[in-house]
């Protein structure tokens, strides 16, 4: 089979594989499409260090082999990327799907991801697809659960001032979720995210006004970044969340939040530095986040059950339908890890 694979010896590259076998409580997954994330291009930059694998953990696909249950096979599916280890009993099920300590992770850390066509994954670790979500929609399913994350983290309130920096894929995604859905209560389980009736203010930074138009349709005010923003609007926000990508994004997230504010940090970024003035010093972080005592979170993989629900919803399939630039073949992969990185461009597919 041909597979999108990238190593610090040989880079990027279409290569062809062996198909692989899935172990007896996995499953093997032919692969219909898959999203190229802001991550895959982090880690062809150097985020996973000692990287040599298939790039990819957004997809859509149907199973093709179900050693444990075969009643599964020609289900279409999406999946979570942590690959919890058996022996991980740890009592907080959200621990225990993001962050069981000798965890494999799609794509990323020690698992051949899904851009190819085919992968495999356990089976507890897939959800199916609704007949009224499309291929291109599906895809959007586990950035938008990571989006969910924000929510299902319980910190979210109705008529709070809510900040998102960011308008690429995520950051779009973010906003989208908490301008129209929120936390019902403090509960951390994926069924307490229901629609909100006075929903939280939320305002999106980014640099692209033709991206933050895209959130218009649900009330989500749009500021393009200028270099008197951090100025003009300090302070401003109960919660911010960073979404941007960008080392600087949480010096920006810094400025808009108050005195026991809280910012909540969805960005990962290469420890690879390419333009020095990119660099941030701790104190810079730190002074701020001690002397206002200010809090920082860190949020991560979230629930995929909200999200399929909200790609069934006019206004996110809108949303979704807008934010694809483009989709190209699996063998044009690495034209199009170049295409989702130029300037404007959100989101790209892989047609496997």
């Amino acid at each position: 089979m041909k597979a999108l694979r990238f190593s610090e010896t040989e880079g990027l590259r279409v290569e062809d594989v062996e198909i692989p076998k899935p172990s007896p409580f996995e499953v093997l997954i032919k692969i219909s499409r898959c999203g190229i994330c802001s991550t895959d291009s982090q880690i062809i930059g150097g985020y996973v260090p000692g990287f040599d694998h298939t790039l990819g953990h957004e997809f859509v696909g149907v199973i093709t082999e179900s050693p444990s249950d075969p009643s599964f096979i020609n289900s279409r599916v999406v999946g979570e990327i942590n690959c919890k280890c058996s022996g991980c009993d740890h009592p907080d099920p959200i621990f225990r799907r993001n962050h069981a300590p000798k965890r494999t992770v799609l794509g990323i850390i020690a698992k051949d991801g899904c851009m190819a066509e085919y992968c495999t994954l356990p089976l507890e670790n897939l959800h199916l697809v609704p007949d009224d979500i499309t291929d291109d929609e599906a895809c959007f399913a586990e950035p938008l659960a990571a989006a969910c994350r924000v929510a299902e983290q319980g910190m979210i309130r109705p008529d709070e001032n809510i900040a998102v920096i960011g308008d690429g894929k995520l950051g779009l995604l973010v906003a989208h979720v908490i301008a129209t859905y929120q936390n019902k209560n403090s509960t951390t389980t994926s069924s307490s995210l229901s629609p909100s009736s006075s929903p939280a203010s939320v305002t999106c930074f980014g640099r692209h006004q033709n991206k933050l138009d895209l959130l218009e349709p649900v009330g989500v005010t749009g500021i393009v970044v200028t270099d008197t923003t951090a100025a003009d609007y300090a302070g401003k926000f109960d919660i911010v969340i960073e979404a941007s990508g960008s080392p600087q994004g949480i010096l920006l997230a810094l400025a808009l939040t108050p005195p026991l504010g809280t910012i909540i940090q969805k960005s990962t970024c290469s420890a690879v530095v390419k333009d020095p003035k990119t660099v941030l010093t701790w104190s810079a972080v730190a002074n701020d986040v001690v002397v206002n005592e200010k809090t920082v979170v860190g949020s991560r993989c979230g629930p995929f059950p909200p999200a399929l629900e909200m790609l069934r919803k006019a206004e996110t399939k809108q949303l979704v339908k807008a934010m694809l630039s483009a989709a190209l073949p699996l063998e044009d992969g690495v034209k199009a890890l170049e295409e989702a990185q130029k300037k404007g461009v959100v989101k790209v597919q892989l047609i496997c």
